[in-house]
């Protein structure tokens, strides 16, 4: 199983590791209720949750209940129609109201499979874990570290299968991707082992549509003040994005050539590898204390079958290419 996070921190859930979330990988979803969860391969079905305040969906049980429901239970109903079978489950936890619903085609009633599934969703709900309303802020913030990270993970089958092809262009500017993404994680744990917190600094790792973040030549500037680099790397990285910018929007326009792009690639990749070291070497210093990313106190330092697993599941989530495809089933089984 892997964990899931409401995208606002309010509640976490246990479901399949091999098991997709919809409403990032579909365009038409939105990252709001209802939530929406199947197989990555071979769906007959769909599982939704949905929360929202128990004090405006229920009322008189939020007055009934001044410090929150503490007992959770699902009544369970129908709501079928001419296309589509709807099993669904009403709930009050805490300050939340939740509605579950697993769906599917009419004409897959009584199929096993569905009972299978059906049993999956279940305890699906029954993992659901309400955050309390102080710590939701930091729930949100690590499940946008998971994501850099599966983005991170997923970003080095671009550059491997780049290298593969000789691909000049295309791993100079993963590389340059990754080396940003080093010193933004390594922007945070410093922060955070400056500060003693388990404070996310999220505007280094998330950067949502049509918002103002943070510049690649800013995170240079930052990691140099909070000497995450010296003066000779950040002079490294300064010429390198000139060059990835001279390959990037002017290879037509310039006299560069083909054979330069060799050369400059291999520089990326050099510089890749000694601020890959640069982040080992903070993730190292923060694995032995309480807090932070990789504190004790959260066991992300870790590295277990599982935790590789369920990193794969988040490659897979930000692939969504069969190509890059991992397996996440457990071998076990």
């Amino acid at each position: 199983m892997k964990h899931w996070t409401e995208p606002n921190g309010i509640f976490l859930i246990q479901i399949p590791i091999d098991w997709q979330y919809l409403n990032s990988g579909l365009s038409d979803y939105e990252e709001k209720s209802p939530y929406g969860f199947q197989p990555y391969e071979d769906p007959i079905g769909c599982f939704q949750i949905s929360c929202y305040p128990l004090s405006e969906l229920a009322p008189s049980i939020a007055k009934a209940n001044p410090n929150g429901v503490r007992n959770l239970s699902w009544k369970a109903s129908r709501e079928d129609n001419s296309e589509f079978c709807t099993h669904l489950f009403f709930g009050a936890y805490y300050d939340q109201a939740l509605i579950g619903k697993y769906i599917y085609d009419v004409g897959l009633e009584g199929d096993k499979r569905i009972a299978k599934q059906l049993g999956i969703a279940i305890k699906i709900l029954n993992s659901v874990v309400i955050v309390p309303e102080s710590d939701r802020k930091l729930a949100a913030d690590f499940d946008k570290f998971d994501r850099f990270t599966g983005s991170l993970a997923a970003s080095h089958d671009l550059l491997c299968a780049a290298i593969d092809a000789g691909a000049c262009i295309e791993i100079i500017a993963i590389a340059a991707n990754q080396i940003d993404a080093y010193l933004r994680l390594s922007l945070v744990i410093a922060r955070q082992l400056d500060e003693k917190t388990n404070n996310i600094e999220t505007r280094y790792l998330f950067q949502a549509d049509g918002e103002k973040g943070i510049m690649e030549r800013k995170v240079f500037e930052d990691a140099l003040k909070f000497k995450i680099i010296d003066q000779e790397a950040f002079n490294c990285l300064s010429e390198l994005y000139s060059l990835r910018n001279r390959v990037i929007h002017r290879y037509i326009i310039s006299d560069i050539k083909s054979r330069d792009l060799v050369e400059i690639a291999g520089k990326y990749l050099s510089a890749l590898e000694r601020t890959r070291l640069t982040l080992r070497d903070f993730e190292q210093k923060q694995a032995v204390v309480p807090y932070g990313l990789y504190g004790t106190k959260f066991g992300k330092a870790l590295v277990t079958d599982d935790a590789i697993r369920r990193l794969h599941a988040s490659a897979n989530d930000k692939h969504l290419l069969e190509k890059y495809k991992r397996s996440v089933s457990d071998r076990r089984r």
